[in-house]
């Protein structure tokens, strides 16, 4: 039965470099898996490839180096196939984002609007109407209304604001 060693060990044991086992590994030339975080290769496969390395550089190798890059390669293009749509996604983010600020500001503006024409209302049906200092008076309770209606905006925003945990 075959023996299974860690990278570290089968180092020792043949005195070579862990990176080189690795790149084995990584070729598929040395039989190995992964067992909690640390790969462990089969000596015996290590021992039968270190044997077919003796006999030097040969086509077989270099084919297999050949299928390591290429796979390597066909990585490289995943991740940026990944990349790329990833940026995507950002920029339509930062699209809706802008749109949605776009609308909460003139939300804003329109509730402005809204507010200030709800106050001239209220001032119109009031007897002040009849004044003779009818625009000063407008003014004075507009700015009255205004100020408070905004203090009273602000804590109701605060409060929700405050519960959403922003």
């Amino acid at each position: 039965m075959s023996e299974w060693i860690s990278i570290k060990e089968a180092a020792k044991r043949h005195n070579l470099d862990e990176e080189h086992i690795q790149l084995w590994v990584d070729m598929k030339a040395v039989t190995a898996y992964v067992k909690d975080c640390n790969t462990v290769v089969n000596d015996e496969s290590l021992r039968a490839f270190l044997k077919f390395k003796e006999q030097g550089v040969s086509l077989a190798y270099v084919e297999i180096l050949e299928r390591l890059c290429i796979g390597k390669s066909e990585t490289c293009v995943t991740y940026a196939i990944l990349l790329g749509a990833r940026d995507k996604e950002l920029l339509l983010y930062k699209e809706a984002k802008s749109e949605r600020d776009t609308f909460r500001r003139m939300w804003l503006e329109q509730n402005d609007r809204i507010r200030d024409l709800e106050i001239e209302l209220v001032l119109e049906q009031t007897s002040c109407c009849q004044c003779r200092f009818k625009k000063l008076c407008l003014r004075l309770q507009k700015l009255k209304f205004y100020s408070y209606s905004r203090m009273k905006f602000s804590a109701i925003f605060k409060k929700k604001w405050l519960k959403s945990g922003r």
